[in-house]
């Protein structure tokens, strides 16, 4: 697919009302995969959010438990993008490189299979679905599905401190696990890439 029909496409799938949304939507998982996450973001810094923020509109819980799949898939392609982003961009990746030791994150939804994981590691953050082992986690999320949404699009009152978010884990993890947060949200915003990218133009 060309970008301008790749644009289109992605244009069109987004605009689509809830119900049509979710239909749509295992086609569009492979539209995208064969499209490739990281050429897409180059064209469209800011395509995850609007992503994220189409799910969120379309009721994500009752979503993900009516398309199979589609939860493990929106996990896949959201870390992958992440992963990608966070080599470009200055902030995160800094943010990174500073990190004084290893962090393992895990994400789990309440109310439907919305489960994923971050690994913060050696200047990289990785991610997929699927929980890490209990014994291999430092800091878990726990909550409705929309309210994880909302705390990965920088969407949720209060962040940390909304009552509808739970979270496990020692609490001096926090000051280390919200600063990558804070920088995932501005990743999935459109970051600006690294300087010198800017300034050759590309």
């Amino acid at each position: 697919m060309t970008k301008e029909a790749m644009k289109k496409f992605i244009d069109t799938f987004l605009a689509l009302p809830a119900e049509g949304f979710k239909t749509a939507l295992p086609a569009a998982f492979n539209e995208i995969r064969d499209y490739g996450i990281e050429k897409l973001l180059q064209e469209s810094p800011d395509f995850l959010l609007k992503l994220l923020a189409a799910v969120r509109k379309s009721d994500p819980a009752g979503l993900f438990n009516q398309v199979p799949g589609a939860a493990e898939q929106l996990m896949d392609l959201l870390w992958a993008g992440v992963s990608f982003r966070a080599e470009q961009v200055k902030e995160m990746k800094a943010l990174l490189e500073r990190a004084d030791r290893s962090m393992h994150v895990n994400i789990e939804a309440s109310d439907s299979p919305f489960r994923g994981h971050f690994i913060v590691r050696e200047g990289k953050i990785t991610g997929r679905s699927g929980l890490l082992h209990f014994k291999d986690e430092d800091f878990r999320f726990m909550g409705p599905t929309e309210v994880l949404m909302d705390l990965l699009t920088g969407d949720l009152p209060m962040g940390f401190s909304n009552l509808r978010l739970q979270t496990a884990g020692h609490s001096g993890w926090v000051s280390r696990i919200a600063p990558v947060i804070h920088e995932i949200v501005k990743l999935l915003k459109g970051a600006q890439e690294l300087e010198d990218k800017i300034g050759s133009g590309i």
